[in-house]
């Protein structure tokens, strides 16, 4: 029976266990595919290649499992769940090619941290948006189903999208509605954890990071509504890449226990 050890949704760190699902086999190592949006990719960095969250997480993770044999960052600005479905064969070639070059070099199982929301709560202008909680999750669990069957035993980690400010519109129109949409969209990332023996609730502590700090951790943007705030900066990357690793690390060490 499915046992969720932490939740909570104001500072929401958690993690499931079942030990009659596939497991992770430490002795093989892992390799971890990250699936999300600007915020993944790292837009406005001056060197995304070295700063961005992914880049960060794994190398906070490596520090404590020691046994990562490789990581790919899919994330692509603007990305929606929609962009990701298997089916409309756009963003989600990013992730098959990652799983094939990784296939290609080692016998790692897979972990797959995936941040998405941000551009599916936006009101225009994103692909799909906006996105209703039941699409929200009916495009999660179809992106995570694909993945499941080109990876038996992989795990999967939900990072809660973080905030952003309320007048937040540039290309994309978000702003209150966008918010609100979004902040809801946490209920939804539980659920798939309660109700799937290899999905993790990941981090949630940066989205209440950025909300008190964001002056500090993210780029100020000009936009339609005046100066808004989407984007972490470098120091507020390394911030949220470190709350990531520390649930991926969690998720790996409780799915290997089992």
């Amino acid at each position: 029976m499915k046992r969720l050890i932490l939740l909570t949704l104001v500072a929401c760190f958690a993690f499931s266990v079942d030990s009659q699902a596939k497991r992770i086999n430490p002795e093989k190592g892992y390799n971890l595919i990250y699936i999300g949006n600007s915020i993944t990719y790292g837009a406005l960095h001056a060197e995304p290649k070295v700063t961005a969250p992914p880049v960060v997480a794994t190398e906070y993770a490596n520090k404590r499992l020691k046994c990562i044999k490789g990581f790919t960052n899919c994330g692509r600005s603007g990305a929606t769940t929609v962009d990701f479905l298997p089916a409309l064969n756009r963003d989600f070639k990013r992730v098959e090619r990652a799983v094939a070059k990784h296939q290609g070099e080692n016998d790692g199982q897979f972990v797959f941290s995936i941040m998405l929301g941000t551009n599916d709560s936006a009101s225009t202008g994103p692909t799909g948006a906006p996105v209703s909680n039941e699409d929200y999750k009916k495009n999660i669990l179809t992106i995570v189903n694909r993945l499941r069957e080109m990876c038996p035993g992989a795990i999967f980690v939900l990072q809660r999208p973080v905030w952003y400010s309320p007048n937040t519109y540039n290309g994309a129109r978000y702003l209150v509605a966008g918010l609100n949409r979004m902040t809801d969209y946490v209920n939804i990332l539980v659920e798939l954890a309660n109700e799937n023996n290899d999905i993790y609730l990941g981090d949630c502590d940066s989205y209440d990071l950025m909300k008190l700090e964001y002056e500090k951790y993210m780029f100020a943007e000009p936009g339609n509504a005046g100066t808004f705030y989407l984007h972490p900066n470098e120091e507020g990357a390394k911030k949220m890449a470190k709350n990531w690793a520390k649930a991926i690390v969690a998720a790996v060490k409780s799915s290997a226990r089992q």
